[in-house]
């Protein structure tokens, strides 16, 4: 693309990043938006890394450290000189729609056109994108994992000029990024944890030498972690409770909060509970539930997914939770993969155990991105060890071709104790 016109492009961003800033609580009325140092410098090496034909590249950075303007700029440099189209990556469809729309506002009234791939978009309307790509209309690709794991959409990851897997940590190593291996394209991982797929940037060459960011772009408080002790196999409600005090103190300023679900099962009813408990908006994500409500009605009958959340599709779900202050947003550790809501100041995880490091430094990372004080309450040991004199007895069984495994308590002491009697 041509210099001149490359600049009227950029000219038009920086207007809509302003109006996106103040729009979205970045910055306070009437202040201008700016990078960071951190984050021009990541710009700066990212472009002249891939204008130097480097292939595998890792783009580390802490969450809430504006990682997503950055590859954001790398993305349009990239396209506006090379041209074609760019493919981001994303482990789950909800970020796969928030990085679109985070796009779209910025690429407003320019000639840049945004395509959402994923399963939440109707197949017809994925078969008419894939005519636009191919023609050269569409210059982003936001695409969840169906783009690896459908062989039908990975001639995208071929045929692009950049791919960018945003949240790589959150991509299974075997089902999903195998395919990545011995893609001819340049390619850039983002996290903030690359040591859980460790393995994998190694043998791609992207590990040992990162493009690193360190600045927060907020004066932030650091996030209070509070810490508490359960009892084993505690319920839900109980667990609540314990963060009782803590979750008025934040209602009460207007702040929006996370409610961590150890299981999808759970997570209706918990809502239910917040929404009896402290007469708020309550919202509930998890990863059975229909994106919209048109994709719902595709749905009808077939699986968990006509049923699951109550008949309340992902969308408006988020919307809600956007939309209002207070609120609370009662999920899974989906939420873990990039979500990122204004003042979202508090995350309660039950069973906290359940999740691992990498995990539980994922879920933090949605609160304390702004210069409010922001809380994180767990509550362990409800489901890591059991009490002593009891074990746990594994069963293991296929179901569906997948392998699942499931625990029971029995006592120590009775050999040949009947498990099915154990309720």
């Amino acid at each position: 693309m041509p210099s001149l016109q490359a600049n009227k492009v950029w000219k038009v961003i920086e207007e809509n990043v302003q109006r996106v800033a103040e729009d979205s609580e970045l910055v306070p009325p009437g202040q201008k938006f700016k990078l960071t140092a951190d984050q021009n410098r990541g710009i700066d090496e990212l472009g002249k890394r891939l204008e130097n034909g480097e292939k595998r590249i890792l783009l580390k950075a802490p969450t809430g450290s504006g990682k997503t303007e950055v590859f954001f700029r790398t993305t349009i440099h990239h396209v506006l000189r090379a041209g074609g189209f760019a493919v981001v990556l994303v482990p789950t469809r909800d970020l796969a729609r928030q990085q679109a729309n985070y796009l779209e506002e910025r690429l407003g009234d320019t000639d840049l056109e945004v395509a959402q791939m994923h399963a939440g978009i109707p197949p017809r309307t994925r078969r008419q994108q894939f005519d636009e790509i191919r023609a050269g209309k569409v210059q982003i690709v936001v695409g969840s994992a169906l783009l690896l794991q459908n062989s039908g959409y990975r001639w995208m990851l071929n045929e692009a000029s950049l791919v960018v897997v945003d949240d790589v940590n959150a991509f299974d190593e075997e089902e999903d990024l195998r395919y990545l291996h011995g893609v001819k394209t340049p390619t850039v991982f983002v996290t903030a944890t690359p040591e859980a797929v460790g393995r994998f940037l190694r043998r791609e060459g992207a590990l040992d030498n990162p493009v690193l960011l360190t600045q927060m772009p907020f004066d932030s408080p650091k996030t209070e972690v509070h810490e508490e002790r359960g009892e084993w196999g505690e319920n839900p409600f109980r667990q609540l409770e314990r963060a009782d005090e803590l979750i008025k103190q934040h209602l009460a300023v207007g702040s929006r909060i996370y409610v961590i679900s150890r299981t999808r099962s759970r997570v209706a009813i918990m809502g239910q509970y917040m929404q009896d408990r402290y007469n708020v908006p309550v919202s509930i994500l998890h990863g059975e539930m229909a994106d919209t409500a048109e994709h719902r009605k595709r749905f009808r009958g077939k699986g968990p997914r006509a049923s699951a959340g109550a008949g309340e599709d992902r969308v408006t779900m988020m919307k809600q939770f956007r939309q209002n202050a207070p609120a609370v947003l009662v999920a899974t550790n989906l939420v873990g993969s990039g979500l990122d809501v204004p003042m979202a100041d508090l995350v309660v995880v039950t069973d906290a155990d359940h999740f691992g490091v990498a995990e539980i430094e994922q879920l933090l990372g949605r609160v304390g991105r702004r210069e409010r004080s922001s809380d994180a309450f767990l509550v362990r040991g409800t489901s890591a060890t059991p009490p002593q004199g009891l074990q746990v007895k594994a069963n293991t069984r296929v179901r569906n071709g997948k392998v699942v495994q499931t625990f029971k308590l029995q006592p120590r002491s009775r050999r040949g104790y009947n498990p099915r009697r154990i309720v």
